[in-house]
């Protein structure tokens, strides 16, 4: 059961000879034609009703189709007892699921999220599951499962290790710019600088940071605070805090950082 561009989701990107859809629904029996024709597999159907028969439903829908593809396989005469029901690269609640838990269905959300030749997996034991590694294994790639629940904590983890650091690079860039490096250069070194540090945690854990074992020169770290300038210093300033409280590493630094004088240690 599908809308919006369900070719360009796992459905579609399943191999041809692995696509052997049964019955497929859309908001109307045109919806449906034209998707069937776009996954060259499976046949439309006028009614959500005609999912009954198949073992498993595959489900993608766009963030603004959502509700009404949902109101619509909620009032299917459907027998959901161990069948399973896989949202596949789209957004659903908890709730939503618990919902069709409730009728019997087994559950599972799987999506990619950005790094090559892996899926996201959200999910409990039985058939869903099942369905899910087996598109896994279709697509040579490898489910990663989190816990039912914790979408959102994965969610916030891509954040913070994409979207949330690209204005850091950038700025490192910058500096490196300002320090006479050519443009292009000055980007790769700040993104080959973050792709090594990024290395080296997954290498050695918390013990790559670079004050773990010895700790930082007061002076110079003043130094680079007042040569980040205006709009930099407070975002680099927190951020060194930060570190010395994560790893709880040099706490007496943190006085002596302060922009106030008064209240170094």
């Amino acid at each position: 059961m599908g809308a919006g561009a369900v070719g360009a989701s796992l459905i579609g990107l399943l191999p041809s000879k692995t696509r052997e859809l049964g019955p497929v629904s859309a908001v109307s029996y045109r919806v449906a034609s034209r998707t069937a024709n776009t996954l060259r597999a499976g046949y439309p159907v006028r009614t959500a009703d005609e999912l009954n028969g198949v073992p498993g439903v595959l489900f993608h829908s766009p963030p603004d189709h959502m509700e009404i593809l949902l109101g619509l396989l909620e009032r299917a005469e459907i027998d959901w007892a161990g069948k399973a029901l896989v949202f596949c690269d789209c957004v659903v609640s908890r709730a939503v699921r618990e919902r069709f838990r409730a009728k019997g269905a087994s559950t599972a959300v799987v999506r990619q999220f950005g790094l090559p030749g892996r899926l996201i997996v959200e999910g409990f034991e039985g058939p869903a599951l099942q369905t899910v590694h087996r598109i896994a294994r279709e697509l040579k790639m490898k489910a990663v499962e989190i816990s039912p629940g914790s979408a959102d904590l994965f969610d916030t983890a891509m954040t913070l290790g994409s979207a949330a650091i690209t204005p850091l690079i950038d700025e490192a860039a910058a500096l490196l710019r300002n320090a006479g490096i050519r443009d292009i250069e000055a980007a790769r070194i700040a993104s080959s600088l973050f792709e090594q540090t990024a290395r080296d945690y997954a290498h050695s854990g918390k013990q790559s940071w670079a004050w773990y074992a010895r700790k930082p020169l007061v002076d110079g770290l003043r130094t680079q605070l007042a040569a980040a300038g205006p709009h930099l210093e407070p975002v680099l300033r927190q951020l060194l805090l930060f570190g010395f409280e994560k790893f709880r590493k040099h706490g007496e630094i943190g006085g002596k950082l302060s922009p106030d004088p008064t209240s170094e240690a």
